[in-house]
This record gives C-alpha cells, sequence and structure tokens, in this order.
C-alpha cells in the first residue's frame, strides 16, 4: 500500500506564495498527472472561475488542510488493519491526498477503480472524521473484493454502473462496512464524515417517503448524469437544497437487504433485475 500525501509541497508553494495565480496553482496540478488527470475533470469542473474561487479560499482552510494531511495517513493505516481482521481482505491499494479546487471530498477511481483520492480542503480536520472517510472509501475497495471472491475476478463486467440502484448499493455497501469497522457513531456521521451538518438526516427522516418516491420516480423517467449528481454529490441537492440524499436512501437500502437476505447476499448481488424486485419491496415497508 502506498500514500501519495501531496499536502507538504502544497502547503510549501502556498507558504511560498506560488499559489495566488491561476498559473500557479495549475503548475502544482501538473506535478501529479496520476491525480489530476482522474479529478479533472470527472470529479471536479476545471474553470477559470472555479480555479479563481478556490485561491480565495484556500487562506481559510489552511491550518484544516496542514492538520488533516499529517492525520489522515494514520487513519488509513488503522483502517485497513480494521477491515483486515473483520474481513480477512487486505485492502492493499494506493491512496492520494492531495488539495484540489472545492469539487468531490473522496472517491475510488483508478484504471482497476482500487485507488482513494481525498481532497482536504473539502474534509474535516478530527482524527475521527477522517477515520470515517477512510472507512467508507475503503469500504468501496473491500465491497469490490468481497464481489470477486463470491463471482471471480471479472464480476464486475456483468454490472450494469451506470443503473442507480447499483449506484445505492454501491454507496450503501461502503456505509454499511464502514459502521462495522468503525462502530458507535451518529448516522449522519457516515454519510457526511464531519463536513455536514445533521440537518441533511432530519431531512430525510421527515419525508422519506416523498423522497422515495421522487427517487423511483427519476429512475422510471430515464437515469442520467443530472439526476446521479442531485442525489449523489456534493454538488447537487437542488431539488430539496440538500446535497447526497441519496446516500440515505442507499443506507436504508442496504439495510433492508442485509436483514433479508444476510450481508454476503446484500453486498454481492448487482443484478439490475433482482434490485428492482427488491426496491419495489422495500418501497412498501
Amino acid at each position: 500500500m502506498a500514500i501519495n500525501n501531496t499536502v507538504y509541497e502544497f502547503m510549501e508553494r502556498l507558504d511560498r506564495g506560488e499559489l495566488k495565480t491561476k498559473d500557479g496553482l495549475l503548475d502544482y496540478f501538473s506535478r501529479y498527472p496520476e491525480i489530476f488527470g482522474v479529478y479533472f475533470p470527472d470529479y471536479c469542473p476545471k474553470t477559470d472561475e472555479r480555479l479563481i474561487r478556490a485561491i480565495e479560499q484556500y487562506p481559510a482552510k489552511t491550518e484544516d488542510i496542514s492538520r488533516a494531511g499529517q492525520r489522515l495517513p494514520e487513519e488509513i493505516e488503522n483502517v485497513r488493519d480494521i477491515y483486515r481482521g473483520l474481513t480477512g481482505i487486505d485492502p492493499d491499494n494506493d491512496h492520494h491526498l492531495f488539495v484540489g479546487a472545492f469539487g468531490s471530498s473522496a472517491f475510488v477511481a483508478g484504471p482497476n477503480k482500487d485507488e482513494v483520492f481525498y481532497a482536504l480542503e473539502m474534509l474535516s480536520s478530527e482524527p475521527d472524521n477522517l477515520r470515517l472517510v477512510a472507512a467508507h472509501e475503503i469500504g468501496h475497495v473491500v465491497h469490490h473484493r468481497i464481489s470477486a471472491k463470491a463471482s471471480g475476478e471479472a464480476w464486475w463486467r456483468e454490472v450494469d454502473w451506470s443503473h442507480p440502484l447499483v449506484t445505492l448499493v454501491s454507496e450503501g455497501g461502503a456505509t454499511y462496512l464502514s459502521k462495522l469497522a468503525v462502530p458507535g457513531r451518529g448516522r449522519p456521521d457516515y454519510i457526511s464524515f464531519g463536513a455536514l451538518g445533521e440537518e441533511g438526516y432530519g431531512f430525510y427522516m421527515a419525508n422519506r417517503r416523498k423522497l422515495h418516491e421522487a427517487f423511483l420516480e427519476n429512475m422510471k423517467t430515464g437515469w442520467n448524469e443530472g439526476k446521479e449528481k442531485e442525489w449523489f454529490r456534493l454538488s447537487g441537492g437542488t431539488r430539496h437544497g440538500i446535497p447526497r440524499l441519496g446516500y440515505y436512501i442507499a443506507d436504508d437500502f442496504i439495510e433492508h437487504r442485509a436483514e433479508l437476505r444476510g450481508m454476503d447476499a446484500a453486498l454481492t448481488d448487482w443484478d439490475a433485475m433482482t434490485l428492482e424486485e427488491e426496491f419495489a419491496d422495500y418501497l412498501k415497508r
């Protein structure tokens, strides 16, 4: 496992005043194509307006970025050990710590979909919250390896990754595993990692049935990138005023599957037709 921590270079460049211009920031990005070749454009639009706004926002985040850069590697190591003991699977994967332009906070990508990327300007610097985000993202890697163990190394070729219920299984599965790895936290923490308030959870619980119906309507009328953003990304939430509400649906749905079928089946059955039947049953509760 390698931890590629670029935060120290970012802080040095910031201290020297090299990140006060767009060209200076672009030079930092160009030093790490293995990170920013993935980050832009899929996880953050690389517009002049966004880069200029990021330069303006960095000073207020400097202390948190520095602390997170120091603390996160230890939390990653701790979570790896926890999952190894919990599942017997060693998530021996690479991690990239960087400062982006206020897009996605953390995600799994790379050629084999097993590298974890953390944009520290979007994360809380508290160790407990960093442990949760590491548990969620490494949970994706563990989830994929559990699926490979159950269905073979080519399991992912049979999955319809564009299907919204597959996204529910993916995000719900990582959340489910993170609860096992880091127990005892409040439910909103497993969704927001301390970076968002609890209003999202309160809104979800107060409007649960309406949100389920809205999600189902979006699914039936044709899923697209805009709907994916609305329900699952920090930049979404325009319809209800709160982003990432789909994570609460995912969390509920995977818990429902696990209760009915057990953890292994809940995590490893990615068949779209089965998911549609189970989701319809779930909505009747």
